[in-house]
C-alpha cells in the first residue's frame, strides 16, 4: 500500500484544526497499513505531528503564500513519488491546485467552496455540505460530502448514548486553538458562575490570556482552566452543556451527544453555526466580533436548563455524526 502524504499548516492564525483533523485521517490510514507523512510550510506543527508518531517534511516556505511553495513541493512530489496528496488549507489558489494536481492526485479538504477546484476530489464534511452547495464544479472532480466524512479521533468512533442529568451543573467553555477576541474571559464575566459546580475552560495552545484567566479565577474552586486537553472526550462525557466556537469541535461534540451552545469567531464558521442553529441542534449565541456573545450564552444557558430539550438534541446529534468519518476518508483516499 502506498504512503499517504498530507499538506497542512498550524499557527496562531490558522489554529490547530487543520492539522488535528488531518492527524485523525493519518491515524485511520495507519490502521489500514499505510505510512503517513506530513508536509508543512514551517516547523510550527512539527512537535505535534512527531508526538503523534508521524514524519514531517518542512518546506521552509510561507504558509500564507502557497503559490510561492510550488517549486519546493514539486521537488518533494517527484523525489518521493507521491501518488496522492491530501491538502487542507484555506490558502490554496486555483493555479496552485491546478499545478499540484497535474503532478499527483489531489484530495482537497474544503468547507469554503471558494471556486471550482481543479483537483481529483473534494471532501467537505460540513453539516450543510450537499450537491447544491457545489453548483460549479471542475470537470471530472469527485465530491464526497456530508457529516459521514467528519474526521474525528479514534475515541469518537463508537460513542454510547450520553446520560443527560436533570440538573445541568457542569459546563465546558472552548474557543479553539486561540481566542483572538478574549471571548472566554467575557463569557466568564457574564454567566452566573455560582449556578454551576464545575466550569471547565479550554483556552487553546495559542491563547495569550491563559495566565491572566488563571490568576483571576485562582480562588474559584469550581473553575478549571486548561491550555489543552489530550483526552478531551473524558471532559465531554462529564459535560452537561458545552459552549464552543464553530469549528470542527462541533462534530466531536455531536458524536458524543453533548448539548452545545455555539458562536462564531470567523466568517468560515458562520455557515456551520447557522445551520446547526437552524436545525434546532445547537443554538447560536452570535458572532464574537459583534460583542454580544456573552449575553447570548447567558440567555441560552438558561434555556438549556430544561432537561427535555437537552435530551432531545443529544439523541439527534449522535444520529448526525457517527464518528467513523476518518476511517471512511482514509479508505476512499487510499483505495481511489
Amino acid at each position: 500500500m502506498n504512503d499517504l502524504y498530507i499538506r497542512a499548516d498550524m499557527n496562531s492564525l490558522v489554529s490547530m484544526g487543520h492539522v488535528m483533523r488531518c492527524l485523525s485521517v493519518a491515524d485511520a490510514a495507519a490502521d489500514l497499513g499505510a505510512g503517513c507523512i506530513f508536509i508543512t510550510a514551517d516547523d510550527q506543527p512539527l512537535s505535534l505531528i512527531r508526538e503523534r508518531g508521524y514524519e514531517c517534511i518542512v518546506l521552509g516556505t510561507k504558509w500564507d503564500d502557497m503559490d510561492g511553495e510550488v517549486g519546493e513541493l514539486e521537488k518533494v512530489i517527484r523525489d518521493k513519488g507521491i501518488g496522492r496528496l491530501l491538502i487542507d488549507s484555506y490558502q490554496v489558489t486555483e493555479s496552485y491546485l491546478r499545478r499540484v494536481n497535474s503532478l499527483t492526485d489531489v484530495f482537497y479538504l474544503d468547507d469554503l467552496n471558494s471556486f471550482a477546484y481543479p483537483v481529483h476530489a473534494v471532501i467537505d464534511y460540513a453539516v450543510y455540505a450537499d450537491d447544491e452547495y457545489y453548483p460549479d464544479r471542475f470537470p471530472g472532480t469527485r465530491y464526497y460530502l456530508g457529516c459521514g466524512y467528519a474526521p474525528l479521533r479514534k475515541a469518537f468512533t463508537d460513542p454510547h448514548p450520553k446520560k443527560i442529568k436533570q440538573k445541568a451543573d457542569n459546563i465546558l467553555i472552548m474557543s479553539g486553538g486561540s481566542d483572538p477576541f478574549g471571548i472566554i474571559g467575557k463569557i466568564l464575566e457574564t454567566i452566573p458562575l455560582d449556578e454551576y459546580s464545575d466550569i471547565n475552560v479550554i483556552c487553546g495552545n495559542y491563547n495569550l490570556k491563559e495566565a491572566e484567566l488563571r490568576e483571576r479565577y485562582k480562588d474559584h474552586s469550581g473553575i478549571h482552566i486548561f491550555p489543552h486537553v489530550a483526552d478531551i472526550w473524558n471532559l465531554y462525557e462529564q459535560t452537561d452543556i458545552a459552549v464552543s466556537a464553530g469549528g470542527s469541535t462541533l462534530y466531536e461534540l455531536s458524536s458524543m451527544g453533548v448539548p452545545t451552545i455555539t458562536y462564531s469567531l470567523a466568517d468560515n464558521q458562520i455557515p456551520n453555526v447557522t445551520y446547526f442553529d437552524k436545525c434546532g441542534l445547537m443554538p447560536c449565541a452570535g458572532d464574537a466580533r459583534s460583542g454580544d456573545v456573552p449575553q447570548g450564552v447567558c440567555r441560552l444557558l438558561d434555556k438549556m436548563k430544561e432537561w427535555s430539550f437537552r435530551a432531545d438534541v443529544s439523541v439527534r446529534l449522535q444520529k448526525l455524526v457517527d464518528g467513523k468519518g476518518a476511517e471512511r476518508l482514509a479508505s476512499l483516499i487510499l483505495e481511489d
